[in-house]
């Protein structure tokens, strides 16, 4: 199930995977330069394509896509 949560401003404790997350983008693209804006685009593009395909503990070992499918399935 996808929950929806809202979290008190300026609160970053309260959401720590898309705090983690950021961190995560941050440190990628820290430093890249790119030549267009079409080049960051297909980066961008397969960084997060990589990511969504990884299985993450906080979800049972599942990847992002696998468990938007799942959900997909079941609803």
């Amino acid at each position: 199930m996808i929950e929806y949560m809202r979290t008190r401003p300026y609160s970053p404790w309260q959401n720590g995977k898309v705090e983690r997350s950021h961190r995560l983008d941050s440190n990628y693209y820290l430093g890249k330069r790119f030549r267009s804006l079409e080049e960051l685009r297909r980066s961008v593009k397969r960084y997060y394509s990589r990511y969504n395909n990884i299985s993450r503990k906080v979800l049972n070992f599942k990847s992002p896509n696998e468990m938007l499918k799942e959900y997909r399935t079941n609803n």
